[in-house]
């Protein structure tokens, strides 16, 4: 008999097809709630990551699991992968499948926001309409991005080379090598709050980091400038930016996140400089197909050739399974 995956959430249909072609058995797809979880998390060898996270106490019912594989890179509001590491079950994340579209996403809230676009679109609907307001222009500007992967890579060479904006970063832990040519380091975060017009955040959602963009930062930011966030919520405290915003200290935010998950930011939907999207940005059908084939290789050199995963997240304090 085939190993089993529990996909709470199904991948494309090609890498779930390919995958059963393998003789994998897929489990639980689209049966999500907790006490499900705890049913199928005890069946499992594979385990698919999407959106929901996997807790000590799942991780512990996961007897057969070998493998936790993340569809996407935001694997640490997913997974707890110390407490994986100390079961012996792999962690995996898929770089590579979602960084175009979720780029993508983030010109598409700068552009909303710069241009007003979300309140034009509501304001021309109400009685007698809505007059222009003043926009900046982005030619010339400064894009500052906080974090440099891959994302934030791809966003910077699309603003760069299709917009003609400056681009300013700080990422203290990547290597040179892989910075382009045409972004300026700089040394501190708060030089990139100073300095941008457009300040996008990319930084990991680790719970380290939570609240690590505030008032501090945000009373740094020129009046003119925007906020964008397409990385977590955690990382953001949400009193800090809605005052922000209310009391006309930025000119406007936007963020990629679904707020009935975070209901404590639920209060930047009332502002007409706040733009939202329900953490949807990843989703597309180029990024599905590119994310599901990453997971099907990763899938496939762990348990049918007994590989280390290509992309292992957890290996400090991993104790192999007897």
């Amino acid at each position: 008999m085939g190993y089993k995956i529990y996909c709470p959430k199904p991948m494309s249909e090609t890498a779930m097809e390919n995958l059963r072609k393998k003789g994998f058995e897929f489990i639980g797809i689209w049966e999500d709630s907790r006490e499900a979880m705890k049913k199928y998390m005890a069946e499992a060898d594979v385990a698919i990551a999407r959106v929901h996270y996997f807790d000590e106490e799942l991780l512990d019912i996961a007897k057969n699991l070998k493998l936790l594989q993340v569809h996407g890179v935001g694997y640490q509001d997913h997974v707890d992968c110390k407490k994986a590491a100390e079961r012996g079950i792999y962690v995996a994340y898929s770089p590579y499948g979602n960084h175009t579209t979720v780029a993508e996403g983030a010109v598409a809230l700068t552009l909303s926001l710069t241009k007003h676009i979300c309140e034009y679109n509501i304001g021309v609907r109400k009685p007698g309409g809505m007059r222009a307001k003043m926009a900046i222009e982005l030619e010339n500007s400064t894009l500052g991005l906080l974090g440099l992967g891959n994302i934030a890579r791809s966003f910077a060479h699309k603003m760069h080379y299709g917009m003609d904006m400056e681009v300013i970063a700080y990422d203290p832990y990547i290597e040179r090598a892989f910075v382009p040519s045409f972004i300026k380091m700089v040394d501190t975060m708060e030089e990139v709050f100073e300095q941008a017009d457009v300040v996008s955040l990319h930084i990991p959602g680790e719970k380290t980091n939570k609240d690590m963009i505030n008032k501090y930062y945000f009373d740094k930011m020129k009046p003119t400038a925007y906020f964008v966030n397409t990385a977590r919520d955690i990382l953001v405290n949400n009193d800090d930016l809605y005052d922000a915003l209310k009391n006309n200290r930025i000119a406007g935010a936007a963020a990629d996140v679904n707020y009935e998950e975070y209901p404590e930011g639920k209060k930047l939907l009332e502002l007409e400089n706040f733009v939202n999207t329900p953490h949807a940005m990843a989703f597309s059908d180029k990024s599905l197909e590119k994310s599901g084939a990453n997971c099907y290789r990763e899938i496939c050199n762990v348990m049918l050739d007994g590989n280390e995963p290509r992309y292992w997240v957890n290996k400090e304090g991993f104790v192999p399974k007897k």
